[in-house]
């Protein structure tokens, strides 16, 4: 285990600047992952960390030492990749002892090495066989032994289960899950899976155009997203936004409102409102999670902060543990999520309860929170 620094870092491809001043720290043993759109630099900065790539700038430090210009050799980190990347002609035994015998372990302690992982990962029935007679699953379980075995003090997992079904994601998400808690080793683990990431991080790191724009864990990420983008990319499904006017209401215990372009009105029960007054009468963006949006007649939300809307069901999605609901309100389709035991039919006419206790307001120009 290890602590890991990434100072300042950036990486231009000539004009282009895949990565634009990254600064992360990694406790020892923390889980850190890297996610954000195809193409929005996560996997440069892996590959920058395990020197498969120069940076133009900055620096990367791991275990307190500068790393920057070491080769990946020197640099004492493992790498699971997507494609598995297991040496055809070799059996899963001589796969997962390769890299010692490279650095010429006696064969005495390698053979104990190989056993201690092939154990933990529950491939030891395996060690004979060639990778082409393993499954996607014990393909990726060989690749992590294999990086297992060397104890290095920083593991890289780049998008390792992209290429499995989703019945095997689930369970090799699990397997990673208990990998991180019995061995406690700092993981950097690149995905595009919001799934991955918010059962797997200790902390989340939201990358995109190359740039860092929100760095916590995943309850900071999903409640308190810094921004649009964040609110909208991290949560399945996304967050609803709805184009709405501030106003305020001196009668009112609360004193803001919002105005739909409809002209409804809703209470925005907010007792700091301070950040609020230079948004007054103008438009801005509500941030509302499918969950916040629910039926009327099973929510458990005090009526008082929870204004109901009438609205005609336009699509209705089944996922077995609830119901998605697309409907549309304020002129804009928005997702409610329901309890799946309701009988609800395309075409209903529904009463939604809106919880605004935990409702975003977003600038819509800078597209940053502001509250």
């Amino acid at each position: 285990m290890a602590e890991l620094h990434i100072n300042g870092v950036s990486k231009n491809y000539g004009s282009f600047q895949a990565l634009q001043d990254i600064n992360i720290k990694i406790n020892s043993g923390e889980f850190l992952v890297l996610i954000g759109p195809s193409g929005c630099g996560k996997s440069t900065l892996m590959n920058s960390i395990a020197g498969l790539d120069d940076i133009s700038q900055g620096y990367i430090e791991i275990g307190g030492r500068d790393v920057t210009n070491l080769p990946p050799k020197d640099r004492d980190i493992a790498m699971v990749f997507q494609s598995y990347a297991l040496y055809p002609s070799m059996t899963v035994y001589q796969n997962i002892a390769f890299a010692l015998e490279i650095r010429k372990v006696p064969k005495q302690l390698i053979e104990k090495e190989v056993l201690r992982v092939s154990n933990m990962l529950k491939i030891e029935h395996l060690l004979d066989r060639k990778p082409a007679a393993l499954s996607g699953g014990q393909r990726q379980r060989v690749a992590m032994g294999r990086a297992l075995a060397r104890e290095p003090k920083i593991f890289l997992f780049d998008e390792p289960l992209s290429n499995l079904d989703a019945k095997l994601r689930v369970q090799m998400r699990t397997e990673i899950k208990k990998l991180h808690q019995r061995v406690n080793s700092t993981i950097v683990y690149v995905t595009h899976d919001q799934i991955e990431a918010m059962t797997l991080a200790d902390r989340i790191a939201v990358i995109k155009d190359g740039k860092l724009l929100q760095l916590g864990s995943p309850d900071e990420i999903y409640n308190n997203p810094v921004n649009l983008f964040v609110a909208g990319f991290m949560g399945s499904p996304a967050m609803n936004f709805l184009r709405c006017t501030l106003i305020q209401k001196d009668t009112l215990e609360y004193g803001l409102e919002v105005q739909t372009n409809t002209g409804q009105t809703y209470v925005l029960p907010m007792k700091d409102e301070s950040n609020l007054n230079a948004y007054l009468n103008k438009t801005v963006v509500l941030g509302l999670r499918p969950e916040q949006i629910t039926l009327a007649e099973s929510s458990d939300n005090d009526s008082d902060s929870s204004p109901i809307v009438q609205s005609r069901i336009d699509v209705l999605e089944p996922t077995g543990a609830d119901t998605l609901i697309l409907t549309n309100w304020n002129e804009k389709e928005v997702t409610a999520r329901v309890h799946p035991n309701n009988t609800l039919s395309h075409g209903d006419v529904v009463s939604l309860s809106v919880d605004l206790t935990k409702a975003i307001l977003f600038d819509p120009d800078t597209e940053e929170r502001i509250i």
